[in-house]
């Protein structure tokens, strides 16, 4: 979630979670801008494919279960907050593709919240045939 205005402490109050990081506004990067936004956010991590799981979306799908006090709240937060899943995965195919199990995008529905999604091609050709 971002926002100008609202203070993260406020966003907490509203989801009635508590984040994995916060980011004021004001507050310097190491490029040495200044962020002109609060930043608040949740993380579940890195987490490779499984035998059961070989879709690529546990930590999404971890995420939306971490996300589930929002529920019916992300809708009343102020104007200037914007909320947003940001998702990566890789793929073992050569054109990206994944699937987003019907019912996962149901939960992610219900959130009321948008998915930017990222797929990460693995390359099949070894790096010295490239060369």
């Amino acid at each position: 979630m971002t926002s100008t205005e609202t203070e993260p402490e406020a966003v907490s109050q509203l989801l009635a979670m508590e984040p994995s990081e916060v980011r004021r506004k004001g507050t310097a990067l190491r490029s040495g801008r200044i962020h002109d936004h609060h930043v608040w956010s949740i993380d579940v991590g890195t987490l490779a494919n499984t035998d059961d799981d070989q879709t690529g979306t546990r930590a999404l799908r971890q995420l939306v279960d971490r996300s589930r006090p929002a529920t019916g709240r992300i809708q009343i937060l102020p104007a200037d907050c914007e909320v947003r899943i940001w998702w990566s995965a890789d793929s073992d195919s050569g054109q990206g593709g994944f699937v987003l199990p019907a019912d996962l995008v149901g939960q992610i529905a219900e959130l009321g919240v948008d998915l930017y999604g990222t797929v990460y091609l693995e390359d099949d050709e070894p790096a010295e045939q490239r060369e």
